[in-house]
Parts: structure tokens; C-alpha cells; sequence
């Protein structure tokens, strides 16, 4: 098979994949949409109807505040106008809104009069409604009555029964209250059919169930059926205390994609035919183009390799792929580049060996250059002796990685450490070697000196990333240290692991006399300084530290 028909079958393959692919991924993202577009949709209707439902609960709070704030309310419920509900309460026009009932009630919580105004077809009776509030809110409910009054929903059995009270005043509020009055208004089919008519969505109320009640329940409920035809959904509606009372349901066709999914499909078998021709143009194209390159590069290569007779084309195995005679030759030449390149990695071995051993020999150097520098102008008699302040240096070096710092950051803890006490040079030698308390002027001028090592460590382009760890390395966790008085994580990492090696460097020093404490008592002393003196945290790691040391 030639390189002209593999490539139009690997070409082909690729793009009938890729369309294959399209055709998946777009038919999946216009189901998808139009799924979404339905779940939109119900979400749209269910939200719409629990707003057509608070609708009718502030226009029956309308109501019932126009009757209550009123001087001939007020004036019937003192006894005034007995006529009152035969001439202002007019049925045919409180039925007509769906009021079922107006309750006035005095200030001792006594019905003193009551009307039906529901249809004739319609279950209700006053006693009901003001048996559902009362069951719903207490016998308390005209002493808890807010000044504004309160409305909302509430279940008379399984039926949601929108409700409004409100205090009755004179029509400018002035005096005492003469009692409250209730409306109520029943959600009854004649009511769910009006609302379903005025915002084009059919719905139906289903009662919130005794084991529903216990669970914690969604606001929205929506079926994610995709290959059914039709879609629902349900929206819990609360009632005035919040507690769950019914949903509002309701069920509506998906939207029908068959047709653009036909679509859909004729277009990706016109793009498919379009591949099928561009396959068949790209064979011409390799023929005229690719193919003849690909020989002289053959003969070219061959050429560069060493070839006597270039003059012969490539040669065609058994499969009459011309690639194979390319393979061949470069096959030739990668031998002999790799020849060649085996020999530069055994000559940069060496050189790699012999610049490894002058490195360690001269980091060897440096770090013991530096160890003297740090040391050699302390006296063995001195406290901070160059014993001392390698052993503590390298303590610091040793717990740093143990921490699993860095090369470089290990490497600026062991210079901090080692360095840090420098400055303690630049003091009075009377006040370095002091043995008894200092003065509050001398202790000042002895706690200048981490700012003595400091200027210095900076000057030294080598010890310039280090200074940090040794200008912090006497601040206090706690915030008492000196010179800066930080505390807590504000102290450089660095610094607080030096700091933990000093403190054990001190407990453990031997020195002429000196009964050196055990693993226990030092561990007691290193906590007894966590919190004020040391990190707490990196007391407990380099106590993990110090028993993995003496555990190998």
C-alpha cells in the first residue's frame, strides 16, 4: 500500500471521526437545550403562580383593610350601626372576588359577627376558617395581632384557605382598637381555575403529606424524564409560620426537536460528502506534491550518509511503500549520529566527574573558610565557644532538613546559625563576658547586637540571603524578644529553627562540671519554652527530629 493511500485512509478515517463526533456532540447539546429550555420553562410557570398566589393574598389584605379601617366598622363594632353589614357588606360583589367569609371579632377575641360570602358550590362556613386560623396560630392570635395586622395561608384540612386579619380602627387610625376583622378566601378549583386562566398555566394543589412534613423538603421539584414526552414539576408553597403546606403541581409537553434533529442529520451527511471529495482531492495532491518530495529527501539523505550511488532512487520493499526506503536510510544515519553522541557522553562523563570532584573540594573549602571566620575570634574560655557554635550551627543544618527544606534554604540556616552571635563581637568585651545581671543600659546595648550581625551578614554579598535567619533568631514566639519584638509566624522560618537548636545547643552543651540532663528532661525544658520562647509546632517537630536521630 502506498504512502498516497495510507494517508487518504488515515485522512478519511479522521474526518469521518470528527464528524461522527460533531454529529454526537450537537445532537446531545440541542437535547440537552431543549431539555433546559423545558426545566426553564416550568420553573418560569411554577415561580409565576406563587406569584399570582401572593397576588391574592395581599389584594384579600386589601380588602380586609379597607373594611377595617373604616368609621362604620369601627362604629358597628361599638354598637353604633347595627345596619352595617345589611347595607355596606354587598355579597354578590365579595363572591364575585372569591372573599368566602368576613369575621369581625372584639377586643375579648368573641365572634360578634360573621357572614358567609362563598358561592353555593363552595364547602365553607366561617366556623371552618376561624377554626383552621385558630388551629394554625393559637388562641393568642388577636393578642399577638402585629399593629399592621397579617396575612398569609393556612390548611383547613386539605384545602389552603388564604386568609387576611387586621385590627379595626376609625378611617384615620385615631382611638383604641375595637377588635379585628378576618377575611378569608378559600383556594378552591372555581379560584385555582381563575389564576390557571389568567396566567396561561394549569396547575394543581396536592397537600403537604404527615411524612413529608418530617423531611427536609425542596422549594422545586422538576422530573428529569428526557425521553418522556411531557415534563413536570412542583413548587412547595409555605404557609404564614413557614411551615410546608402544599404544592402547587403541574405538568406541560416538551418541546418536539424531531424536526431539528432531521435537520441536523442532513447536515452533517452533507459535510460527510464534502469529506468524501476532499479525500479524493487530497490523493491528488499527495500524488503531485508529496510523493516526489518525499524521494528527493530520500536520495538527499542517502547522500549525507555516504552513498556511493546516489544516482538510483529509493528502493521499494515488499509492501511498495516508499516511506520504507526513507526509514532505511535515515535508520543509517541515526546509527551513526548515535555513534557519535556516545562518544561526546563518555568524554562529558569524565569532564562531568573531574568538575564534580573540584565542586565538592571547593564547597568543602568555602564551608570551613566560612566556620572559621564565624569562630575565630571567640576563645575556648568564652560560653559562646567555636565548639559551641558549630555544634548548634550544624544542629540547625541537620532539623532544617529534616524539615525537608530546600539545598539553599537548609544552606542559609546553617550560615544564620553559625553567624548569628557575630555582632556579640562589636560589644564592650567587659559586657560579653559579663558573668553576673546586666544594667537596663547595659541589657539595651547587649540587644543592639543582632543588628551588629545583620549590617555585617548584608555586607557579604555570600551571607546576604542568611541574615534574615540570624537578626530573627532571638525574637520570642511570644513577642518578648529582641530587636524587633516580633512574634508568631511574623519570625522568618529560619530564625525559629535556629532558635530550637540554640535552646537544645544550651541545654546540652557539655562543658567542665556541667551533669548533662537527659532526653526526657530536655524535651520537658524545650515544651516548658513552646509558646513564649520557641514555635510550638517546631518544638514538637525537632523533638520528632532529635528521637528519629537516636532511633538509627
Amino acid at each position: 500500500m502506498t504512502l498516497k493511500n495510507k494517508s487518504q485512509i488515515w485522512l478519511g478515517l479522521m474526518l469521518l471521526s470528527v464528524l461522527l463526533l460533531l454529529d454526537v456532540m450537537f445532537t446531545r447539546s440541542l437535547i440537552s437545550s431543549a431539555h433546559l429550555a423545558d426545566r426553564e420553562r416550568m420553573e418560569r410557570n411554577l415561580s409565576r403562580t406563587h406569584l399570582a398566589l401572593r397576588g391574592e393574598v395581599r389584594m384579600l389584605d386589601a380588602i380586609a383593610g379597607n373594611w377595617a379601617y373604616s368609621d362604620k366598622t369601627w362604629d358597628f363594632m361599638m354598637g353604633a350601626n347595627p345596619d352595617y353589614p345589611e347595607t355596606y357588606l354587598n355579597r354578590a360583589v365579595l363572591t364575585e372576588i372569591g372573599v368566602s367569609s368576613l369575621i369581625f371579632i372584639d377586643n375579648d377575641a368573641h365572634v360578634v359577627f360573621s357572614r358567609d360570602f362563598s358561592a353555593p358550590d363552595d364547602e365553607s362556613s366561617p366556623e371552618s376558617e376561624i377554626r383552621a386560623i385558630s388551629d394554625s396560630y393559637g388562641a393568642k392570635l388577636l393578642h399577638e395581632l402585629p399593629e399592621d395586622g397579617m396575612s398569609g395561608i393556612v390548611m383547613r384540612e386539605d384545602e389552603p384557605l388564604l386568609f387576611a386579619v387586621k385590627r379595626i380602627h376609625r378611617s384615620n387610625k385615631s382611638g383604641t382598637g375595637a377588635g379585628a376583622l378576618i377575611a378569608t378566601m378559600p383556594l378552591s378549583a372555581k379560584k385555582i381555575q381563575n389564576i390557571s386562566n389568567n396566567i396561561n398555566f394549569n396547575f394543581a394543589v396536592d397537600p403537604v403529606t404527615k411524612k413529608e412534613k418530617e423531611q427536609d423538603l425542596p422549594n422545586l421539584r422538576i422530573s428529569d424524564e428526557r425521553d418522556s414526552s411531557y415534563i413536570k414539576g412542583s413548587a412547595l408553597i409555605r404557609d404564614y409560620a413557614n411551615a410546608p403546606a402544599f404544592w402547587i403541581s403541574g405538568i406541560s409537553p416538551n418541546i418536539d426537536i424531531r424536526s431539528a434533529e432531521r435537520r441536523l442529520q442532513i447536515l452533517f451527511l452533507a459535510l460527510a460528502a464534502a469529506a468524501v471529495l476532499l479525500i479524493l482531492l487530497f490523493g491528488i495532491f499527495i500524488k503531485k506534491q508529496i510523493t516526489n518530495r518525499i524521494r528527493k529527501l530520500g536520495a538527499e539523505i542517502e547522500a549525507a550518509a555516504g552513498s556511493i550511488d546516489g544516482a538510483h532512487g529509493i528502493t521499494v520493499d515488499a509492501k511498495h511503500d516508499e516511506i520504507t526506503a526513507l526509514q532505511q536510510t535515515a535508520n543509517d544515519a541515526i546509527a551513526f549520529s548515535s555513534f557519535k553522541r556516545a562518544e561526546r557522553n563518555r568524554s562529558r562523563d569524565i569532564e562531568m566527574s573531574v568538575c564534580k570532584r573540584f565542586s565538592e573540594a571547593g564547597r568543602r573549602l568555602c564551608i570551613g573558610t566560612l566556620e572559621d571566620t564565624a569562630t575565630a575570634l571567640w576563645r575556648k574560655d568564652d560560653r559562646t565557644s567555636r565548639q559551641a557554635i558549630l555544634r548548634g550551627a550544624r544542629e540547625a543544618r541537620d532539623f532544617a532538613a529534616y524539615l525537608g527544606l530546600e539545598d539553599e534554604d537548609i544552606g542559609n540556616v546553617y550560615l544564620g546559625s553559625l553567624f548569628a552571635k557575630t555582632g556579640m563581637l562589636a560589644l564592650p568585651f567587659s559586657l560579653r563576658t559579663k558573668k553576673t545581671g546586666l544594667s537596663p543600659e547595659e541589657d539595651r546595648e547587649y540587644k543592639k547586637y543582632p543588628i551588629q550581625t545583620k549590617d555585617f551578614m548584608t555586607k557579604v554579598e555570600l551571607l546576604r540571603p542568611a541574615a534574615q535567619a540570624a537578626y530573627g533568631c532571638n525574637e520570642n514566639w511570644d513577642g518578648t524578644g529582641f530587636p524587633q519584638r516580633i512574634s508568631g509566624n511574623a519570625i522568618p522560618a529560619g530564625a525559629r529553627i535556629c532558635a530550637v537548636a540554640e535552646e537544645w545547643n544550651e541545654l546540652t552543651r557539655p562543658w567542665p562540671g556541667r551533669i548533662l540532663p537527659d532526653a526526657e528532661s530536655v524535651e520537658r525544658s524545650l515544651r516548658a519554652m513552646a509558646g513564649n520562647r520557641l514555635d510550638p509546632d517546631m518544638v514538637e517537630k525537632f523533638i520528632d527530629y532529635l528521637k528519629s536521630k537516636d532511633s538509627k
